[in-house]
């Protein structure tokens, strides 16, 4: 009995010890997930822990280097691993999305996400940061394959992929010898190449730069703003002196070179004509102005001569009446397309938003050319010189002077400041509104052909038209054109998407009928609701999910449509942001880690580490011990007794 005693005495205590061990672990775990989601290099974690120590919590001094942090974080990942590959498991539809990048060791790396649905609503999942042996179609497509290996669904993901998205690079996208072509050869001549339309954006507007002079001037203006105060703290530091003694908060310019979203461009114009004072008065000095008389400055008092013909030139610039009417003219522009651009960049953007968004622009910008954006920047300047004329024809002048934040301008001013905006009264602006507009439209068009019903008859793109038939909005409303609305489409995209309809129990003539039906019930009860609403009714809620699953497995392909990439470059922002240059040899794995808890992983409030621990404890080949203090041999000798003197 007492043998007894003393065994669940001692089972007991061990149990108390061994909960203690894992709720040490757990805030040692806590420690090294906040290092991880904050980006923190892995040598915080014993700071960290220190402060813990000195703000009273009990911490032994195991694992309390960078090197066990960097095993704890990877312990956290795979275990986000695990539900990452769950995901893609239980997924019948999926598209991919690659790009690449080098990084600062000079590596060339792929980063792979999945875009699959989860309770009926998009999501993007990181498969895997993979090195890149060769950086041609063959190599990129190996590297695709890899990291689903490493993520365990080798070659599952084939039977399931209905779309890859990428940037538009041949490597990619390319036909006859792209990563497309390799992937459609492998797992069906069905799946849908997607032009990540963020880049598509960008790339419609960097052919209206080319072709437009006085686009190009606008931002050749912006872009020597930006050289001067960017290589010149001398140049800032008296450009906000000056902006003190006007009453201005002087913004940093930004810089509208290289390949960036177009809403950067957009903030640059209107920083530019930010005016003073907390309301909108086009009189009161603001950032032009503050510009103007320090370009002003310069080109009196620079003694180097690319300094001061920069600033002449900037000062001649923003003197000019047609150009600042043409710089009010394109913030409105820009405006327009960096809402666009900011919508296209969201995680759960749908394909009927970005036709709905496209169509809407292409609209906007077609009306510019006949008239101001009401409200917009050209509309108050227009407002404001026309209210300078008639005050000095009030006065007695004869010759109005027409200002702007306080600068006088010239050249075509007298027409701006006319009743009404005419070919007459101010021809360089109109001539060069009316081209930008046109081209705008004609390269938008362009880039956008495969969502308008023009262009290329490829059935990828086909396929990528016909789900317009699942956007409700732009169903007719008379109940006899209904019936019929759609029939070809859908017979078409069941015919394209065939195998991996069949292979997922989509019965393609029952799908038919669920259609009819389909389009009769959302017309009577839920025209009013959003895309990702409605569709995410249908697809969780019963009867819906029961009734029309045949033809909801189109539904489900179409949400799934990679239509913007832009995931994968936040996902190579994480790893600059992580792998620097005094963090340059971190490995690719662990890069891959750190992108996926600083990207997928929960918020630090959120973040339960019971699993990770558990993981931790029972992964490894011999027995973890949390609580070791050194063997005997290792600690300093006790002092002599005094007894033994």
């Amino acid at each position: 009995m007492k043998v007894q005693l003393h065994s669940v005495a001692f089972r007991r205590q061990e149990a108390a010890n061994q909960c203690a061990e894992e709720a040490e672990l757990r805030l040692k775990f806590n420690t090294a997930y906040f290092i991880a989601k904050e980006e923190l290099p892995f040598t915080q974690f014993k700071g960290q822990l220190d402060l813990q120590r000195k703000n009273g919590v009990k911490l032994n001094a195991t694992y309390n280097n960078d090197t066990a942090c960097a095993q704890f974080v990877g312990i956290i990942a795979d275990t986000l691993k695990r539900k990452t590959y769950e995901k893609i498991k239980d997924a019948p539809y999926l598209s991919i999305m690659i790009d690449g990048d080098t990084d600062t060791s000079t590596k060339e790396c792929e980063i792979i996400h999945a875009r699959i649905l989860q309770q009926g609503k998009p999501t993007n999942v990181l498969i895997g940061h993979i090195e890149v042996q060769h950086a041609h179609a063959q190599g990129v497509y190996d590297a695709t394959k890899e990291a689903f290996k490493k993520l365990g669904t080798e070659t599952g993901w084939l039977d399931k992929t209905v779309a890859m998205g990428a940037d538009g690079a041949a490597v990619n996208l390319g036909h006859k010898g792209g990563v497309i072509a390799l992937l459609q050869a492998e797992a069906g001549a069905f799946i849908v190449p997607f032009h990540c339309m963020p880049h598509r954006l960008e790339l419609a507007m960097l052919s209206v730069q080319r072709k437009i002079p006085m686009v190009d001037h606008v931002y050749s203006l912006l872009n020597m703003v930006w050289k001067t105060y960017h290589f010149s703290s001398k140049s800032m530091r008296e450009l906000r002196a000056l902006g003190e003694e006007l009453g201005v908060h002087v913004n940093v310019p930004g810089s509208v070179s290289g390949t960036r979203w177009l809403a950067h461009v957009n903030r640059a114009l209107q920083t530019r004509l930010r005016p003073g004072g907390k309301d909108r008065n086009l009189q009161n000095p603001g950032q032009f102005t503050a510009v103007y008389f320090h370009m002003e400055h310069l080109t009196a008092s620079s003694t180097n001569a690319d300094i001061a013909g920069r600033a002449r030139k900037v000062k001649k610039m923003m003197e000019d009446g047609a150009f600042v009417g043409f710089f009010h003219f394109l913030a409105d522009l820009f405006e327009a397309i960096s809402k666009f651009s900011l919508l296209l960049q969201r995680n759960d953007v749908i394909l009927p938003q970005a036709v709905n968004g496209i169509q809407n622009l292409i609209a906007t910008v077609e009306a510019m050319s006949v008239r101001c954006k009401p409200g917009g920047r050209l509309a108050e300047l227009l407002a404001d010189l026309q209210a300078q004329r008639r005050q000095q024809e009030s006065d007695g002048e004869a010759h109005p002077l027409y200002k702007y934040q306080g600068v006088t301008i010239k050249g075509e001013v007298s027409g701006l400041g006319a009743d009404g905006l005419s070919m007459e009264s101010t021809p360089q602006l109109q001539r060069a509104v009316k081209a930008t507009v046109e081209c705008t439209v004609l390269h938008l068009k362009q880039r956008f052909s495969s969502l308008l019903d023009e262009g290329s008859s490829l059935a990828t793109t086909r396929a990528v038209r016909s789900f317009k038939i699942l956007n409700h909005d732009s169903w007719p409303e008379q109940r006899h054109l209904l019936t019929d609305y759609g029939a070809e489409e859908l017979d078409f995209l069941l015919d394209h998407f065939s195998p991996i309809l069949t292979r997922n129990g989509c019965d393609a003539k029952l799908a038919r009928e669920e259609y009819q039906s389909m389009k009769m019930f959302i017309v009577t009860n839920y025209m009013d609701k959003s895309y990702h609403a409605l569709w995410g009714m249908m697809l969780t809620k019963m009867p819906f999910c029961s009734d029309y699953k045949n033809i909801l497995h189109l539904v489900h392909m179409m949400l799934a449509l990679p239509v913007s990439s832009a995931v994968c470059e936040r996902g190579f922002s994480s790893q600059k942001r992580m792998k620097s240059d005094v963090r340059g040899s971190l490995h690719v794995d662990t890069v891959e880690d750190l992108i996926r808890i600083s990207m997928e992983g929960p918020n630090i409030d959120d973040f339960d580490a019971k699993e990770a621990v558990d993981m931790w404890l029972n992964q490894a080949q011999r027995t973890r011990r949390p609580n070791y203090k050194g063997w005997p041999t290792q600690a300093p000798y006790p002092p002599p007794r005094g007894d033994l003197l």
